[in-house]
């Protein structure tokens, strides 16, 4: 049920605001901020940032959430990580496609064959228990000068209310070719929706910080790998502050349970269905998947999780 009154509509440099009575979103040309209870849940970038300092331009980005926030304030996303910039945050992106007989890669940018653009905001809706917003991106394919969409994406991003000691929010992503012919998605080790956690989470020559993964069936990064588990979690410290972000796919997506790629060294993962092989996303036929996300300044807490779980799963598409 939509909330009618609980609302506010503000527009003062270039900035638009909505409030619910305990979840707040505010828009401007270059970001979506959605809070809850005034602590930042998470940002969506609808301007690419500039690239640090030495860094190629082909590394810049729309279309991808950072930071996605802990309750405690910790950044738990990280973006234009120096051994891989093409990571940005929480982001979607297919790896070694193939359309019109020619290789199309829009995930390590650095190829400058293909990149996914934010186009437009589509809408925002306020419910009784959350604060959703929508968004459109394009998958572009370049040779030279040359650009053209290939395929067309509608994210919806849904942030719930919750007690305050953990943030929940939803993201589904509706694909359709808009080409004339299919976008060819080959057997591969990774691509899809993926998340790149923060710099202290990386393993490093000396040492350092590091992130430990968990996945619903038991096992590490290292067993966990190309493993097809309902959700995986990535926990370790960020500011000596115990942190922990899980991401869920809905029992109803394409291969579900979705191989997953978990890095042996990286903060990173993806669920990556061209893992169990080749398929494609046709003309007409839209590729539908969704991904619940759940973020606490703790361990992680298995029954918290399981519940979670459990809930998204018996969920209706």
């Amino acid at each position: 049920m939509k909330v009618a009154l609980h609302f506010l509509f503000l527009l003062l440099l270039n900035t638009v605001a909505w409030a619910h009575p305990r979840l707040s979103l505010i828009e401007n040309d270059e970001i979506i901020r959605v809070s809850l209870d005034e602590k930042p849940v998470l940002e969506y970038l609808k301007k690419e940032k500039p690239v640090p300092a030495g860094m190629k331009k082909a590394y810049r980005r729309s279309g991808y959430l950072h930071p996605v926030f802990s309750p405690g304030g910790q950044e738990v996303s990280g973006d234009f990580p120096e051994d891989h910039p093409h990571q940005h945050g929480l982001f979607f992106a297919w790896t070694r496609a193939k359309f019109d007989d020619k290789q199309v890669d829009f995930w390590n940018l650095a190829k400058e064959t293909g990149r996914v653009e934010f186009r437009r905001v589509e809408g925002k809706e306020i419910g009784e228990k959350h604060l959703s917003f929508s968004v459109k991106h394009a998958f572009v394919a370049r040779k030279g000068h040359e650009r053209r969409d290939v395929i067309h994406e509608n994210w919806t991003v849904t942030v719930h209310e919750t007690t305050g000691d953990h943030f929940l929010f939803d993201l589904s992503s509706e694909q359709e070719c808009v080409a004339g012919k299919p976008l060819i998605l080959p057997k591969y080790k990774y691509g899809g929706m993926a998340f790149r956690g923060n710099a202290q989470w990386l393993i490093t020559k000396e040492g350092g910080k590091t992130v430990n993964f968990l996945t619903s069936e038991g096992k590490d990064r290292v067993k966990g790998n190309h493993s097809r588990p309902n959700w995986v979690a990535m926990t370790g410290k960020i500011d000596e502050q115990d942190t922990t972000i899980v991401v869920m796919g809905h029992s109803k997506n394409f291969r579900a349970p979705q191989p997953v790629r978990l890095h042996p060294e990286k903060p990173y993962f993806c669920f990556a269905p061209m893992v169990a092989g080749e398929f494609k996303i046709e003309p007409g036929k839209k590729y539908l998947s969704r991904y619940r996300y759940l973020v606490t300044s703790s361990k992680p807490d298995l029954k918290m999780i399981e519940k979670a779980w459990q809930d998204y799963a018996s969920e209706a598409r």
